[in-house]
């Protein structure tokens, strides 16, 4: 008997086929492992928010500083509005996004030399409760204490959760970037926090996952804006580069109630 091979064209037309279908389902298996990412990150982003409101409930309703020195290892270190709230979770995992694990560098940006250094070593060294971290706080909330050096003996108080209009809308941590050389016209220690660096897109399918200030968590959109900076979709932030300030009975934004 005699059989019947594939002719050239016919191999041609299956490899052409399979290469079809390739180009159409890798988008799609990209879209699906973003999604998973996405989640997880949301469920970063609830657990800050159940830590945050944890901290508040041992601390008669007062937010965390944002960053203030810690002379208890002997030597000056920075500690961190993450370090206040780490012990509440025990996990510095959820400092990481899956999207952007290593977008920001603590140590590095504490750092007195090179690659970085942005803080040149005023600040002294980290605390050691994490290094790399993705995600952003709202320093409108976090406030930077009174008498805080770091801020040349000045600062403001920390923040009640009583003092907050609008607790349910007021960000308080979200994906974004502790900015300085990453962000073109930040110099040293001249920081914003954007939710993505100019000419990046937002990092999880345009939009970001947000905590608020009753410790809520949730994702929200973005778009591309002016410049190709990505701004806030909807919401009281929105056209915001960042998740930045309080907002306000009237729904406007303020760095103060």
């Amino acid at each position: 008997m005699r059989r019947r091979a594939f002719t050239l064209i016919e191999l041609l037309v299956v490899i052409a086929i399979i290469a079809i279908l390739a180009a159409i389902l890798f988008p799609v298996f990209a879209q699906a492992r973003e999604s998973a990412r996405r989640t997880q990150c949301l469920s970063n982003t609830k657990q800050f928010g159940t830590a945050a409101m944890m901290y508040v409930g041992d601390y008669d309703d007062y937010y965390p500083l944002s960053v203030y020195p810690n002379f208890a290892t002997g030597t000056m270190r920075a500690f961190s509005v993450f370090d206040a709230v780490i012990p509440y979770v025990k996990n510095s995992g959820i400092m990481i996004c899956p999207s952007g694990p290593q977008d920001n560098d603590w140590e590095s940006l504490l750092a007195s030399g090179p690659p970085s250094g942005c803080f040149g070593g005023a600040l002294g060294g980290s605390m050691g409760n994490f290094r790399f971290f993705s995600y952003n706080a709202n320093y409108a909330v976090f406030q930077e204490g009174g008498g805080n050096p770091y801020f040349g003996g000045g600062g403001d108080p920390p923040l009640n959760m009583a003092a907050l209009p609008k607790v349910a809308e007021t960000a308080i941590f979200y994906d974004g970037y502790l900015c300085g050389p990453k962000c073109p016209g930040k110099a040293a220690c001249a920081f914003g926090s954007p939710i993505a660096i100019p000419g990046q897109p937002a990092r999880h399918q345009e939009g970001v996952n947000s905590t608020y200030a009753d410790g809520h968590a949730k994702f929200q959109r973005a778009r591309n804006g002016p410049g190709g900076i990505w701004v806030v979709t909807g919401g009281p932030y929105d056209g915001r580069t960042e998740l930045w300030g309080i907002v306000r009975a009237d729904g406007t934004i303020n760095q103060f109630p």
